[in-house]
């Protein structure tokens, strides 16, 4: 309770301290939330930003920052492919640019170019090679005997410079993959051998609380994806945020990092491989589950 008194104490004083500045209100920027990877279509999300002055009551008013009607450009190079808006509350904001003439392949690049009310704004990324992992594991909780976590086995290149990012899915309960709480890592910490990195569980949501657990009945579709540098900043700086910008103690001072220009956002390539882990309630301590299987 101390805390809670404090936390909202700091936060009044915050909102007294800030009550008489007038800030310059920044003209709307676009911003992309995109990906396309190995055997994929590629899936562009467009919105606005918000500016700092405007307050909101409900998450759902965030949906009048969607962009319906920009042109959206994906190119391999070789074919300029204009994607299809279509409303789909799989995702959040509900609304996506996609194609099925389109599929992601391992070593390409990929031109993401969107334009709308006279602005354009652009981004380039490249799919890894895909690195599947060698197993998973699955651990209960020692303080709830319902709460379950992964953890997956990797095995690094050491010739290559690579960067990992997971994404779990949970069957009837996520509508679509989501990022992994503390899903990313680099081989700056990693070696030639085995090493396990944690699978948590996700929000989909910017209004849902974290649960990094998953519980005796979930059935856990697992994402893991190899990924270019630059997505590797964007994601990076986007768990740091989601990390501490709850905390009155670590201000968020910097913004993400992005590879967009005329721009906000990402727009990241995957080199993905996925398998599927069922926990059962009699489930057994530490079983392995081999990825492509489920149980």
């Amino acid at each position: 309770m101390k805390c809670r008194t404090l936390t909202a104490l700091l936060l009044c004083l915050a909102a007294t301290a800030c009550s008489d500045v007038s800030l310059p209100v920044a003209a709307p920027q676009l911003v992309i939330e995109g990906w396309i990877e190995n055997g994929g279509h590629p899936v562009v999300m467009v919105t606005t930003t918000v500016s700092v002055d405007e307050s909101f009551s409900d998450i759902n008013e965030l949906e009048e920052h969607v962009v319906n009607w920009a042109k959206v450009t994906v190119s391999d190079g070789e074919n300029d492919i204009v994607l299809t808006g279509q409303r789909n509350d799989d995702y959040f904001p509900p609304y996506i640019y996609t194609t099925s003439r389109m599929r992601g392949v391992a070593g390409g690049t990929y031109t993401v170019t969107v334009e709308y009310s006279g602005r354009t704004a652009s981004a380039v990324t490249t799919i890894p090679a895909p690195v599947p992992l060698e197993y998973i594991r699955i651990m209960q909780s020692s303080d709830d005997a319902d709460s379950y976590y992964l953890a997956g086995g990797l095995r690094d290149n050491p010739d290559t410079k690579d960067y990992y990012k997971v994404f779990t899915k949970r069957l009837g309960k996520d509508s679509t993959y989501v990022s992994s709480f503390m899903g990313l890592t680099d081989d700056s910490v990693l070696n030639a051998e085995i090493e396990e990195i944690p699978i948590n569980n996700g929000v989909g949501r910017v209004d849902e609380k974290l649960n990094a657990f998953f519980s005796a009945d979930d059935v856990v579709h697992v994402r893991f994806c190899t990924l270019d540098r630059a997505s590797w900043e964007y994601w990076s700086d986007f768990e740091e945020i989601q990390s501490l910008s709850r905390n009155p103690f670590f201000p968020i001072t910097t913004a993400i990092r992005s590879n967009v220009t005329g721009g906000l956002g990402y727009w990241a390539g995957y080199g993905a491989t996925t398998c599927c882990v069922s926990i059962p309630d009699s489930l057994v301590h530490n079983l392995t589950v081999m990825p492509g299987t489920s149980l």
